[in-house]
């Protein structure tokens, strides 16, 4: 008896309580995560889900992070594990992962770098890479375990292609497919099957939305952010299209579907448009004293420096690289001790030094977890010795007794192979703002 009145106490607990506002959390990678338009151009898609929703009985929270993968977005502190502390019982979780999994062309890195060991050659410090049969699987399971122990439904959702293309149709590659046996949407589909997960194939969906649009549309309009990754505006909005219209005929999302809605063209151009004025900069009207620091000291993660510049730990910029790597940044701190202060520009001196593929993102975050984590520059390509000063117009309160971390965050575009003699160079970064009183 006590036992029975115990499971019912706890089955009470996962019951959402009458009226309570749903929510419903996304976790993934840069195809899915939040951008500052001022920054960049690309759009992650889980910006644009909110508009699918009632926003008066669901709030979409997209937590997608540029960069991850199914191992280092739960291993990383200020990821899974902030966004368990945001999740509620009733709660529904979207899992969608592969791009960064895919960084050791389907093996593990762990395995891999056991066997670079073995031959006497540099491991790699880009922990990313997951096998889809075995690591790749373990995590996910881990989500939705995690999820399900608190009351959370869990989905699985295929992630979206990449535009890459041949004689019209999206190859292997493009569809996370790196061999017979190295298919990470199978692998997601079968972990779907073996823990009765709901599985949304947004892989399938985007490869015909991409085929019946055509190469050349999807260049211009689905992804003119430079690369075949990461979704414009206009990508990103069709992308959550396709994630309505997936959770919409999926019947065993039958919860969700009374709180779905079809935005009207105008009503959905209005909520693109608070997106893109949301992301430009803020205004701080803090009266205080103006200072300038010039910081020239730094913390380096996985980098070292070089003579000609600052380069991966041996000097190895790895292959397949598609986008940041969270634990390889070069970091300045800014310490507002007894009272706060306003960062109101930050301007740094770079050059890429030695090939065309250098790209690099400009990262801040607040405290030892560098938690509320915001892209504020972006720049794929870096043309080859080319010296170029940045200016950051991006008004940062950072309150008394916080500090402020500043990371740039490069990679190489290495046409699949490992480069060497490719530099990063940067010079002294500079702070203009203002202490408050």
């Amino acid at each position: 008896m006590r036992k029975s009145l115990i499971l019912l106490a706890l089955a009470l607990c996962a019951l959402p309580m009458t009226g309570a506002k749903r929510k419903v959390h996304t976790i993934g990678d840069s195809t899915m995560s939040e951008y500052k338009p001022a920054a960049t151009p690309k759009r992650g898609w889980g910006m644009y889900l909110q508009a699918f929703f009632d926003a008066d009985s669901v709030t979409v929270n997209n937590r997608g992070k540029s960069g991850a993968s199914t191992r280092t977005f739960y291993e990383t502190e200020n990821l899974w594990q902030s966004v368990k502390k945001q999740m509620h019982a009733g709660d529904w979780l979207i899992i969608q992962f592969a791009h960064n999994d895919e960084k050791c062309k389907g093996e593990d890195v762990y395995v891999q770098n056991a066997r670079l060991r073995a031959e006497g050659k540099d491991t790699l410090t880009d922990m990313r890479g997951t096998e889809p049969n075995t690591t790749y699987k373990e995590y996910l399971r881990k989500y939705i375990h995690e999820a399900r122990e608190m009351g959370v439904t869990p989905v699985l959702m295929g992630s979206i292609c990449r535009a890459y293309f041949k004689d019209g149709k999206i190859n292997d590659e493009g569809r996370h497919v790196l061999a017979e046996n190295k298919n990470y949407i199978r692998c997601m589909h079968e972990v779907a099957e073996e823990m009765n997960v709901p599985f949304l194939d947004m892989t399938e969906r985007s490869r015909e939305l991409y085929e019946q649009a055509g190469q050349d549309y999807c260049m211009t309009h689905y992804f003119n952010c430079g690369d075949k990754t990461h979704t414009s505006a206009t990508g990103g909005m069709a992308i959550a299209m396709l994630a309505y219209e997936l959770i919409n005929q999926a019947p065993e999302l039958a919860e969700l579907h009374p709180w779905l809605v079809f935005p009207s063209k105008e009503t959905y151009a209005a909520y693109a448009q608070v997106i893109e004025e949301k992301g430009k900069k803020a205004a701080f009207t803090a009266k205080g004293e103006t200072f300038t620091l010039e910081i020239g000291d730094w913390r380096l993660v996985n980098i070292e420096k070089q003579k000609n510049g600052f380069v991966p730990v041996g000097g190895l910029w790895p292959a397949g690289e598609i986008d940041e790597v969270a634990n390889r940044y070069v970091e300045y701190s800014i310490s507002a001790e007894k009272k706060g202060l306003v960062v109101e520009t930050i301007s740094l001196p770079i050059c890429a030094k030695g090939g065309e593929g250098m790209n690099m993102h400009i990262n801040y975050g607040f405290g030892d977890t560098f938690r509320d984590v915001t892209t504020i520059y972006e720049n794929t390509a870096l043309k080859k010795n080319k010296k170029e000063l940045i200016i950051l117009d991006q008004p940062i309160l950072v309150p008394a007794g916080e500090t402020l971390h500043i990371r740039v965050l490069p990679w190489y575009d290495s046409n699949g192979k490992p480069q060497t003699k490719k530099y990063l160079q940067l010079g002294q970064l500079k702070v203009k703002g203002k202490r408050l009183h």
